[in-house]
């Protein structure tokens, strides 16, 4: 069955749900929520995650460490926690997650929910989803910012690229 996910305008008004392949479609003219979700450990060092193979969308190159869809009717702090715990195996709170900002993707069509979470949880610690996950590293901030700019690393605006370590740089 498909996954259906509330819409929007890009002013976030709400328009009623769609499904994932409409929201993809170039015909849509809607937005949908999607969390992306950067995790830093207690020594100051950032998550990232190694896409699976499998993936359609930029397989085998390094990635935040968690994102996904809000599905209709579910809140954009319960798509953190789920996705988190799905793809990673790491299990938080609502309240552990820290909102950042929203970003508007245009290619995506998102209203990208950004977020921090701040955990202790070292790699054999984890479960990774295979399907979405091949691998997982920790990074100190100057060889994440190196990994960050490079061609390893998914493909992201360089304006988002320059928020991210700006920000990012303030919680490690």
């Amino acid at each position: 069955m498909e996954e259906f996910l509330d819409t929007f305008d890009i002013n976030g008004k709400f328009l009623g749900a769609k499904s994932r392949s409409y929201c993809h479609s170039e015909e849509a003219n809607c937005f949908h929520k999607a969390v992306w979700i950067w995790i830093v450990n207690g020594g100051g060092n950032l998550l990232i995650q190694k896409r699976s193979a499998l993936k359609k969308k930029s397989p085998n190159k390094w990635d935040m460490p968690s994102a996904g869809h809000v599905s209709a009717g579910e809140s954009v702090l319960e798509t953190c926690v789920r996705e988190t715990q799905e793809e990673l195996g790491i299990v938080a709170k609502p309240e552990d997650f820290i909102f950042l900002k929203e970003w508007v993707n245009l290619k995506g069509k998102e209203l990208a929910q950004i977020y921090l979470l701040k955990t202790n949880y070292k790699i054999d610690e984890m479960t990774l989803q295979k399907e979405e996950v091949s691998e997982v590293k920790y990074l100190s901030y100057d060889e994440f910012v190196k990994m960050f700019y490079s061609e390893d690393f998914c493909d992201h605006a360089r304006e988002y690229k320059d928020w991210v370590c700006e920000t990012l740089k303030e919680y490690i």
